[in-house]
């Protein structure tokens, strides 16, 4: 039976949507420049000039969190594809060629797990000398290994199956069989990790700009928004209230619509 229109689509995944739209339009309806510093304005509390308050420097806290948002998840973005696709690609050669390849990806794994991802990557980031160059290499070097790691054992067990055995029988080329058979079968363990990791990796990011060696100052982002209000959390708690509620809220959105990406992405559903 053909499913309804309305089930094409599953709700868990309509929780990226505000997130989505947020950032993307957000700094296109709220024009106020993020770094402006009106200095007769410092900590001022929501008004109706500025709805979230202002900063230490009379900036607009609304303005720098929406184009903070673009900061923090635009670079989460980036790093999560090119992760992603460099696990998934070294995953699905090692399951189709074994031998020395897949021994050898293997010990690199094991060798990167043996590491804590966070000091990993804050030792990468603080080596690159900070900055979105910095921490590109800081998510991306770690972060392909469980994506590699998630489509070898995807892979071995869809290549075991009956019905790759018969595509392999009727002389399909291992290329098509990967891409054709074996993806789209890996696809929802593959998806729901590439969302959760995305949510991994921007709360990475604003936690490496509080500590410090992420994107600097005057740049709105999230973790040094609240690095910056730190000395005034007493005094002025909207100040690190204003980013540390973007930060949560974008974390629960997205690990709730893991679940809608992977059955979207189910060919059973089909």
């Amino acid at each position: 039976m053909r499913p309804a229109a309305r089930d094409r689509v599953p709700r868990p995944i309509w929780w990226l949507a505000p997130v989505a739209l947020i950032v993307i339009l957000g700094p296109l309806v709220w024009t106020v420049d993020p770094v402006e510093q009106i200095l007769t304005d410092r900590l001022v509390g929501p008004t109706f000039d500025h709805p979230l308050g202002t900063d230490n420097l009379g900036r607009d806290l609304l303005a720098r969190v929406l184009h903070g948002g673009r900061i923090t998840l635009g670079l989460a973005l980036v790093a999560t594809v090119i992760s992603s696709s460099a696990g998934i690609a070294l995953g699905l050669l090692a399951a189709a060629v074994r031998g020395p390849f897949d021994r050898a990806l293997a010990v690199v794994i094991d060798v990167l797990n043996a590491f804590p991802y966070l000091l990993l990557a804050l030792t990468l980031a603080g080596l690159a000398g900070g900055g979105v160059r910095g921490l590109l290499l800081a998510l991306t070097v770690p972060a392909w290994v469980p994506f590699a790691r998630v489509a070898r054992s995807e892979a071995m067990r869809v290549r075991a199956t009956p019905a790759i055995e018969a595509a392999v029988a009727l002389g399909a080329s291992p290329l098509r069989v990967g891409l054709r058979h074996v993806l789209p079968n890996a696809m929802p363990p593959l998806a729901t990790l590439t969302v959760l990791r995305f949510s991994h990796t921007f709360i990475t990011i604003a936690g490496l700009s509080f500590l410090g060696v992420g994107i600097a100052a005057p740049t709105p982002e999230w973790g040094a928004m609240l690095r910056g209000a730190l000395p005034f959390v007493e005094r002025a708690p909207h100040v690190a209230l204003a980013p540390g509620a973007a930060i949560l809220l974008a974390a629960v959105s997205v690990s709730a619509g893991a679940e809608g990406v992977r059955r979207l992405v189910d060919p059973r559903r089909r």
